[in-house]
């Protein structure tokens, strides 16, 4: 199946995976927040699969969820069902469902990417060398600013690392979190935001796989690790640092500014 074949079964799986969460949502009125998240990622597990097996694909699933061999095995589908389940089980956005394809199970490898938006159905997608979109629009990074005049976003919860974190706190004067890494990739895929940051060393790959490719494609950069353009294996336990950034400058500048190793 060609990248355009596969960017189809994606979207069709993000369909099957918003329907299912918006069910899950209704029975799970109620529940305490880590049941109800339990409930909210069973079910976009659950669809995912359930499309992969219907639409006849052979590949392998790495999923922060669990992985499945669909059918006959072959290219890997990398996703996070639902990133921002914490928000999504108190009725906060964001939260969306993260899905991609790597013909080799790496980051470089990765051939066609689907993040969308559960609450409002907009969706960025990426082809392998043929740029990102925003339901169905181009999309370009935002132009140069220096960091102290930029609009990043970051996470710090469980494991702030706030000795890494003071510098930028000192320095850069509009700091946003969301709550949902691949939301806010996105974000800087579009212009929106000029950087993200997550140095904790507990980002998972599935959570960002999708949204780097659709970053790479809109003329983003980022460091993994602090390596520029380090590659990451697509399994469920890889974890890495990540600063993602609209050009190579302001990554540098961010990447001094948190010492990342």
């Amino acid at each position: 199946m060609d990248s355009s074949g596969w960017l189809e079964v994606l979207r069709d799986a993000a369909e099957h995976i918003v329907a299912r969460v918006s069910q899950a949502r209704v029975r799970g009125a109620g529940l305490e927040t880590r049941d109800f998240k339990h409930l909210l990622d069973d079910a976009a597990q659950g669809a995912l699969v359930d499309t992969l097996t219907r639409r006849g694909v052979s590949a392998q699933l790495i999923s922060e969820e669990g992985d499945v061999l669909v059918g006959a095995g072959g290219p890997i589908v990398i996703a996070d069902p639902v990133d921002g389940t914490t928000n999504l089980s108190r009725g906060m956005r964001p939260a969306v469902t993260c899905l991609s394809v790597s013909e080799d199970g790496t980051l470089d490898g990765t051939l066609v990417a689907l993040v969308s938006d559960i609450y409002t159905g907009e969706t960025y997608t990426a082809e392998k060398g043929r740029g990102a979109l925003l339901d169905g629009r181009p999309i370009r990074v935002a132009a140069p600013r220096p960091a102290r005049a930029s609009l990043i976003s970051m996470d710090i919860t469980k494991n702030p690392k706030l000795n890494r974190v003071a510098p930028l706190l000192d320095t850069c004067r509009y700091l946003r979190m969301l709550g949902s890494s691949a939301t806010e990739l996105s974000l800087v895929a579009s212009g929106n935001l000029d950087a993200h940051l997550d140095i904790r060393g507990t980002l998972r790959a599935t959570d960002v796989v999708a949204a780097l490719t659709i970053l790479r494609e809109a003329g983003g950069v980022y460091a993994v690790d602090g390596a520029h353009g380090g590659d990451i294996p697509l399994t469920k336990t890889a974890v890495m640092e990540l600063v993602a950034a609209s050009n190579t400058q302001l990554l540098d500048e961010l990447l001094t500014l948190t010492k990342c190793p």
